[in-house]
């Protein structure tokens, strides 16, 4: 958001100007500002993607309809990674304008969210988990310093927060009774009621790095059982980089890192003739960014089985 205040000030002093019968913002500045790629994607992702998907767009339209359009775009972005399947980040309070005395809330908000999350709440609870992120989002965004008299930041942003708070309260009690107190027995269901197994995944990386995240080596084990499952599928593999290097830097690294998956599938018995693997480093990016731009959702080998 460090360019905020130089935009903000050119749509304030472009408002100023503007005769009384002048058009909707975002016709007047001619598509400057990207506020509605977002919208009528389709979404393929897990529930709570899609649900942050829904709340970032909504989100969106609705800076778009105050004629906020640097934070209908970075909202817009938000639904757009989402509906990717790629990870979206609640703002930090660095990221925003805040005073001194306004981040230490934030901080300890994020912190709350964060662990609610690290219990699981996007699994058992993925409505209330994107409803607290969008809702804090909207808290900090208006609450940031500097802002127009128009936007009313006070009114607002104690609804997003009142709203937040209803979520994590649902998201707590939720998660705690669902992962710690109540763990029932379940019976397995029969064979031939058994859902089928996923045929696509996303292994994700760390920043220029060969070593799988978190989600990433979850959804590798995922893809070793479903490739082992299947011995009939052919398993289509591509490797991405972000674009944060050299071209031929991240050429080599999407390499390296589809090597990785290559090995562990050879160590989980999976016939390597039976795979077609593809290295593209940052030319053909899942989530499309500027040259130089730091994007985890990139950083990412895809794993298709295809019959």
């Amino acid at each position: 958001m460090k360019t905020k205040s130089f935009l903000f000030g050119a749509v304030a002093a472009v408002i100023a100007a503007a005769p009384a019968n002048a058009g909707p913002l975002d016709a007047m500045f001619g598509g400057l500002f990207d506020t509605d790629s977002a919208q009528g994607l389709e979404v393929e992702g897990v529930q709570f993607s899609n649900a942050l998907y829904d709340g970032y767009l909504a989100l969106s339209e609705e800076r778009d309809d105050n004629w906020d359009l640097v934070d209908a775009e970075h909202f817009n972005h938000k639904a757009r990674t989402a509906a990717r399947r790629s990870s979206v980040l609640p703002d930090a309070p660095d990221d925003r304008w805040l005073r001194d005395d306004q981040k230490p809330e934030f901080a300890d908000a994020l912190l709350r969210m964060r662990k609610a999350f690290d219990r699981g709440g996007r699994v058992v609870a993925p409505q209330l988990a994107a409803k607290a992120q969008v809702n804090y989002d909207c808290w900090i965004e208006a609450t940031e310093a500097g802002r127009s008299v128009q936007y009313q930041p006070s009114s607002r942003g104690a609804e997003c927060k009142e709203a937040f708070d209803a979520a994590m309260n649902g998201l707590d009690a939720l998660a705690t009774f669902k992962l710690t107190d109540f763990q029932p027995y379940i019976s397995p269901a029969p064979a031939a009621e058994e859902a089928p197994l996923a045929s696509s995944f996303l292994v994700y990386f760390n920043f220029d790095s060969t070593v799988a995240t978190d989600a990433g080596r979850q959804s590798l084990e995922e893809a070793l059982s479903a490739a082992q499952g299947n011995d009939a599928s052919t398993v289509r593999m591509v490797a991405h980089a972000d674009r944060s290097g050299a071209v031929d830097y991240n050429q080599a690294l999407s390499q390296r890192r589809l090597s990785v998956v290559m090995e562990a599938m050879a160590r989980a018995g999976v016939d390597v003739g039976r795979i077609v693997p593809d290295a593209v480093g940052e030319t053909q990016s899942l989530i499309p960014t500027e040259d130089g731009v730091r994007e985890p959702g990139n950083r990412v080998v895809e794993i298709d089985l295809v019959q």
